[in-house]
């Protein structure tokens, strides 16, 4: 894969540049009316626009990161729903990069989220609990026509483990994106290197590849500053500010602490944003890319 870009923080840019209100920070409920679709829209459009001019591909993830049974219970929508929104949030995606232009080379990654936040030891769920809770948001995502499922902000092994095993029943590739903190640790107190090595025995090593994000550069820098290969990390989509301090880093001071992290992972190849970020982020970082000749 040539290096690609991918979105921002999604979530954030609804609610900061868009002036959207986000139940439990669901997107995925703005596809359920025209005023929804049209800010999501205004939301992709310029990432678009973005990869075209400068001549990158671009990964964009679907607005489904909480759209599983969990979260539905919580906000209201039965299986049925989910699986229906799961799906038209593929199509959308695919039909807003059409409407901008058509030749655009696009990946469609379906986003799965955790089904809690914050897990806390006693509520983890084993590996086939996590398969089967994962299924149908992976089968709805696979039946769209996503190009991959995206695991993200995973914050245990045992729920990574049952997306990809979810993924390998759906025949669909999957990455596996964890979300780290301030000390560059899994919620369970996993070290990237352990958790990428357990969910390979686990899978065997179905996951295209791994990733971090919903940490800053620095902290990413601690969680991988161990790995004992570096084989498996595709790439990084990161936050603004650090987990202790909400100061944001600048466009340019993100992009430039983003990309020191391929002396610590040179085969990362997906570069993107978390938390905080929008299109300036992502701009700086293609502009970082193209200026060190990685178009």
């Amino acid at each position: 894969m040539p290096n690609t870009i991918a979105d921002g923080g999604i979530e954030t840019a609804l609610e900061e540049r868009l002036g959207q209100s986000l139940r439990e920070f669901a997107a995925f409920e703005l596809l359920e009316t025209e005023a929804g679709r049209a800010a999501l829209a205004e939301y992709y459009t310029p990432f678009i626009e973005l990869a075209i001019a400068a001549e990158f591909p671009i990964a964009l993830d679907t607005p489904t990161w909480r759209a599983s049974s969990a979260w539905g219970d919580v906000l209201g929508y039965d299986a049925a729903a989910l699986a229906r929104l799961n799906r038209s949030a593929v199509e959308f995606v695919r039909e807003v990069a059409s409407n901008v232009d058509g030749n655009a080379t696009l990946t469609v990654g379906g986003c799965i989220g955790p089904r809690a936040d914050e897990p806390v030891e006693g509520e983890f769920m084993t590996a086939e609990e996590a398969e089967e809770y994962h299924l149908p948001q992976v089968r709805a995502l696979a039946a769209a026509g996503a190009n991959r499922i995206g695991a993200v902000t995973m914050g245990y092994v045992n729920e990574a483990v049952g997306i990809v095993r979810a993924a390998t029943r759906m025949d669909v590739p999957v990455v596996v994106s964890f979300g780290v903190g301030a000390d560059g640790l899994l919620a369970d107190g996993t070290t990237v290197s352990d958790a990428i090595t357990e969910v390979d025995r686990a899978t065997n090593e179905y996951a295209k590849g791994f990733m971090v994000n919903c940490a800053h550069p620095s902290e990413a820098a601690k969680a991988i500053g161990n790995l004992t290969t570096t084989d498996r990390l595709a790439g990084f989509r990161l936050n603004a500010a650090r987990h202790d301090d909400d100061t944001a880093d600048s466009p340019e001071i993100f992009a430039a602490q983003l990309l020191e992290l391929r002396e610590l992972a040179p085969r990362a190849q997906l570069f993107g944003g978390c938390c905080g970020t929008d299109v300036p982020h992502i701009a700086a970082v293609a502009a970082g890319l193209a200026a060190d000749g990685d178009e």
